[in-house]
């Protein structure tokens, strides 16, 4: 990580094309004599004038740098090299007069391994593997002391198996070659590679995704067997309500809306009390004023974007996008429901007058593609614009940071998912890294638009009302993921799916996902964790619980004394989680994006 290039002009003679040259004329040039290993300061390609009053032209850069090298041949046997660093600075071209310019790529071959490029023989590409393995187990102490101890006292699973990811990524990375002629390695040498390289580590040669086990892993336990009951019906509902049509015990309904969701007919009024639109302690009466005020208001909204002319819309270019964005996405959504098939259809109307004066309400995110997604259940249920707009509100203030341009929440989930899934088992997750898929951006349709071009239309209603309880954790919905991909693990890893096999094998699960089999696999996982006495800092924080344990029962959602467990007040409390690294995240979850498309089928 310390070796250095460093070119120096001589300050004896310098030439130019015409003048005549020595017979030592290479010699008189000090021509990269060493790429040392000492620790010397650079300058990243600095091709200013040093202090020692060398020539400008000098430079110095570190060959961790280094991204390629351009070779050129010109008449008369003459030849330059020109260097490219990994932030696109092209150094000043190196020119030999006599040739031999092959003596320098022969010493750079020492210390770097160059690769001729596919698409232009005369470009060597750098590749720095080799050094990966080195400089993880430096970067492995890289703070002090007093530091690392302070954070491996309050988390070591997630302080020991971040670090120790940056030695095992190298491991899978250069055990799975890139190169066609090249044969995988088997598990025996890999296993030969690790003891070898870390002295006194014994590891055995039954495959190296056992790695992660023999370092702090933690043992969960066995997943409880769960149930699901019947949905909450009407007369139930009515049973909770008093004589002025309040609520009675809203963590009795809850809870049984998340064991076993909600009967139709139902839904048109308990959604609007889970998507915040109704507060639960709320008269009959109270709601009443609430809709009228709610409707005065939607139709102020409504009106603003009604009102504008032809001539005005051609003065602005945002309303105009989003206008258009809406109107392709809306006669795309849906389309074989009964209540959004058939041209001219109201349903369709409703989908876009909802759209457009959700872009009044909230006109700095306007419209995102795959918001429609989120609005179609919620129309079907309501039957009612001004409703379905409100309820559509409270989800959108739930699901907003998914739509932002920087996309953190969708950054910021990956990773959480990442970490629980992790927990619950780190081969897998190796597994997936080793292919080029630990950051599961093929979840990325999952989490954005909350699976719902995963599950049928009816399962996405029963899905989406046992998330709005927000029971039994926060995040939820992460747990969902791990529940499926805990269910796809077996296939993917028997089958040794590479990064296309896996996300066409993930994508090819849309509508074949059984919701109440994940639901119950999902609150398994959940118990799991909550009855795991050692739980990471990270995944309580994630999750939401307390660092100590409850048992709660699996039917009723009550510890052993009866007393009903602590519930999040917010779905998606904010969580301080480093990003996806900077280093082309923003462009993979676009290209993700991309591959996974949201066109509405």
């Amino acid at each position: 990580s310390s070796s250095v290039v460093e070119w120096t002009q001589s300050p004896k003679e310098k030439f130019s094309r015409g003048a005549d040259r020595p017979s030592n004329y290479e010699a008189e040039w000090d021509m990269v004599t060493t790429v040392s290993f000492k620790k010397k300061p650079h300058s990243n390609g600095d091709a200013t004038a040093h202090a020692n009053g060398e020539s400008k032209w000098s430079f110095l850069f570190s060959l961790t740098d280094l991204k390629s090298i351009k070779q050129n041949k010109e008449g008369m046997g003459w030849s330059y090299l020109v260097f490219c660093l990994k932030d696109d600075v092209k150094l000043p071209a190196l020119h030999f007069h006599h040739g031999d310019s092959k003596l320098l790529i022969e010493c750079l071959q020492k210390h770097v391994v160059l690769n001729e490029s596919p698409q232009d023989k005369r470009i060597l590409l750098v590749n720095s593997q080799n050094k990966s393995l080195s400089q993880s187990f430096e970067n492995l102490f890289d703070e002090p002391s007093y530091g690392l101890l302070q954070k491996l006292k309050k988390d070591p699973y997630t302080v020991t198996m971040g670090r120790f990811s940056k030695v095992t990524n190298y491991i899978f990375d250069s055990f799975r070659s890139s190169d066609p002629s090249t044969q995988r390695r088997p598990p025996s040498e890999m296993a030969d590679f690790l003891n070898d390289a870390i002295p006194g580590l014994k590891i055995n040669q039954h495959g190296i995704h056992t790695l992660y086990l023999h370092v702090f892993q933690i043992d969960l336990g066995k997943q409880p067997e769960v149930s699901r009951r019947e949905p909450v019906s009407a007369e139930e509902w009515a049973k909770n309500m008093d004589a002025e049509g309040r609520i009675l015990n809203v963590a009795y309904i809850k809870q049984s809306i998340f064991k076993g969701g909600l009967c139709h007919t139902l839904r048109k009024e308990a959604w609007k009390f889970l998507l915040g639109y109704f507060p639960w302690n709320s008269t009959k009466e109270e709601r009443a004023n609430l809709q009228k005020r709610k409707t005065d208001e939607y139709f102020r909204m409504k009106l603003q974007w009604k009102s504008v002319s032809e001539e005005q819309e051609k003065r602005n270019s945002r309303l105009r996008d989003y206008r258009s964005l809406i109107e392709k996405d809306v006669n795309r959504t849906d389309r074989t429901n009964k209540f959004y098939e058939g041209e001219d259809n109201p349903g369709l109307i409703l989908l876009h007058d909802i759209l457009m004066t959700y872009c009044m309400y909230d006109f700095d995110l306007g419209y995102v593609q795959g918001m429609s997604d989120l609005l179609s259940p919620v129309l079907y249920v309501m039957e009612n614009e001004v409703d379905a707009f409100w309820c559509f509100v409270s989800y959108m203030d739930q699901m907003h940071q998914n739509f932002e341009e920087q996309m953190q929440g969708m950054k910021t989930q990956l990773i959480q998912l990442s970490t629980l899934l992790r927990l619950l088992d780190s081969g897998f997750c190796s597994y997936l890294e080793s292919q080029d898929s630990g950051y599961l951006y093929f979840c990325f349709r999952w989490l954005l638009i909350r699976f719902k071009r995963e599950f049928s239309f009816q399962d996405i209603l029963r899905l989406w009302e046992v998330m709005w309880t927000e029971l039994p954790c926060q995040n939820f919905h992460l747990l969902l993921c791990c529940a499926i991909l805990e269910s796809e693990k077996q296939q993917i890893m028997d089958k040794h799916y590479g990064f296309n096999e896996i996300l066409k094998h993930i994508n090819e699960l849309s509508m074949k996902i059984d919701v109440e089999y994940i639901l119950c696999k999902a609150e398994a996982i959940s118990m799991q964790m909550m009855n795991c006495k050692e739980l990471p800092q990270a995944v309580s924080e994630i999750l939401g619980m307390e660092s100590s344990s409850v048992t709660p029962d699996s039917d009723t959602g009550e510890d052993e004394s009866g007393a009903m467990l602590n519930c999040p007040t917010s779905l998606y409390q904010s969580i301080s989680t480093p990003v996806i690294a900077a280093n082309g995240s923003r462009d993979s979850t676009q290209q993700m994006s991309e591959t996974q498309s949201l066109t509405p089928a």
